[in-house]
């Protein structure tokens, strides 16, 4: 892009000395590239082309400032250059990177899971709290769609704030207001309080997901990202498992009204711990300025850069793209989550209980699908993950559509099929959530300053597609039967295949390759 070849241009006003250096460093940069990935060569042929001579140098930041910095020999390179120069951790030993991307990760995990635990109760209370309080079934329903509906309006616009007030206060902050919600939901009787309060609960928890995201990025190269967000996906099926576990416990033992309040608890263990995550790696320098309008600026070799608009954010080429597919995906994802159940049970004949265990394969596939997916992408797809997305759709498409004729073979073709829809629809769904989003939004020369924004929006198109399978699961499968819903879910399915091709971010043929100078003496240099 026309931006980024600006950002490489050789700057002007070098002596020969100063230019031979400069080639030196290019050529450096390509012998490196091979087993450092794209991160750090860009970053650093990002510090090396801003260097000037004098006692200052500008450098233009997306919104458009000149920062002044001093430079006492006119010539330094700054210690965020130094370290984007060299191999990702800067100085740290390479066990020492592990440890704490492994404890950053744990903390992450943990962080995530305990999130479930202040959503997925009201599931298991619904039937006894509706028999104690006389509520309509509209009225539950009611309380499940203020869930949703400000849960998808919250990942559509909070998330941007993480970008602009920091990721770590905007969880902190989030976590609190969702144990008191829960709280307030556990005391009142009123459906109209018990909707608003549910909906709070969903509106404070919809800046997890898209924050948990933008605190990993820089933690792991790219080529690592898919295994570790991979990974951290699964918080989700854990969480689930767990905190269903527990309701249904504290359910028998204490009433619904505290299966719903006591399990807050565990956000506000986890509020306490998110005090303490390192949100910046310890190689992730970077350096204060100020605009030459007085604006104070951060830069640096982590992409530390004001954050852009929402506008423009939203104008970043193939995001449009992951936001549809994340949309289609969702619907599938979400519908056989809350419905396989029923299915099972109406259709299939099964009894409540095992219907629910029965669907519990799907949930373990989602684990397996999440990992090896991440796996797989780190290893063949870096820079092009969504191409491995569309090829798990197309595999998807096939599997759904012969889910309602398995599901009559009998309980182990039934759950094996079942497994592997689990499997194939969790894959796309980890990788559009996270990994894909790094990789489209650094296509297109953005670092972590827009994380955040960026996903919450493909996370909130994602939501937006959960919120409307209610009403179309139960429109098609009562008007037209389960067949023509299946089918339904297919066709989702096959549209989401085009959506991640057409998603593949415009760089990603030339995916681990680094970034170096195209224009002058670049040019040459790059040729040689």
């Amino acid at each position: 892009p026309a931006r980024t070849q600006r950002r490489h241009a050789v700057p002007s006003g070098l002596s020969a000395s100063e230019m031979a250096s400069f080639a030196g460093a290019a050529i450096t940069l390509q012998i490196r590239a091979a087993g450092l990935g794209v991160g750090p060569a860009k970053s650093a042929a990002r510090n090396l082309t801003a260097r000037g001579s004098g006692s200052s140098r500008q450098r233009k930041t997306r919104r458009g400032h000149a920062v002044t910095m001093a430079s006492a020999g006119g010539d330094k390179v700054t210690s965020a250059s130094a370290a984007a120069a060299g191999a990702f951790g800067g100085d740290l030993p390479a066990d020492k990177v592990k440890q704490l991307q492994s404890k950053t990760l744990g903390m992450m995990f943990a962080s995530y899971m305990s999130i479930y635990f202040v959503r997925k109760p009201f599931s298991v209370v619904k039937a006894p709290m509706q028999d104690a309080l006389g509520m309509s079934t509209a009225s539950i329903a009611g309380i499940d769609s203020a869930f949703l509906g400000l849960y998808a309006i919250g990942q559509l616009t909070l998330p941007a704030l993480g970008d602009r007030l920091g990721a770590r206060k905007m969880l902190v902050v989030g976590y609190l207001i969702s144990a008191v919600a829960c709280l307030l939901f556990g005391v009142t009787s009123n459906p109209m309080l018990l909707a608003l309060a549910w909906g709070i609960n969903g509106l404070a928890q919809s800046v997890a997901y898209p924050l948990h995201v933008k605190i990993l990025n820089p933690w792991f190269r790219p080529t690592e990202r898919g295994t570790a967000m991979g990974l951290w996906a699964t918080s989700q099926q854990v969480g689930g498992v767990l905190s269903t576990a527990l309701a249904a416990f504290l359910l028998g033992v204490a009433g619904w009204r505290f299966a719903i309040f006591a399990p807050a608890a565990f956000v506000v263990v986890s509020a306490a711990m998110l005090m303490f995550v390192p949100v910046d790696p310890p190689w992730c320098k970077t350096e204060k300025a100020k605009s030459n309008d007085g604006e104070d600026l951060v830069v640096g070799d982590c992409d530390a850069k004001p954050p852009p608009g929402m506008l423009e954010v939203l104008r970043i080429p193939k995001l449009g793209m992951l936001m549809a597919s994340y949309f289609f995906v969702k619907i599938v994802r979400y519908c056989l989550i809350f419905w396989l159940p029923f299915y099972l049970a109406r259709e299939c004949g099964m009894a409540v209980g095992v219907a629910g265990y029965m669907s519990c394969i799907f949930d373990l596939g989602g684990v397996a699908g999440g990992i090896a997916t991440g796996i797989v992408c780190d290893k063949y797809f870096a820079g092009r993950r969504t191409i491995l997305g569309a090829g798990m759709c197309v595999a998807l498409t096939v599997a759904i559509l012969c889910y309602q004729r398995a599901s009559g073979m009998g309980m182990v073709t039934n759950g094996a099929v079942m497994g592997i829809i689990g499997l194939l629809v969790a894959g796309p769904d980890a990788l559009l959530g996270s990994s894909s989003i790094s990789d489209t939004c650094e296509a297109a020369g953005y670092g972590s300053e827009v994380m955040g924004t960026a996903s919450g929006l493909v996370n909130g198109a994602g939501s937006v597609g959960a919120v409307l399978q209610g009403a179309l699961t139960a429109f098609i499968a009562d008007r037209y039967g389960w067949g023509a819903l299946f089918n339904t879910l297919a066709a989702m399915s096959a549209i989401a295949v085009v959506t991640l091709l057409a998603a593949v971010p415009d760089t990603a043929a030339n995916a681990g390759e680094p970034s170096l100078p195209n224009a002058g003496a670049g040019a040459a240099i790059a040729t040689a």
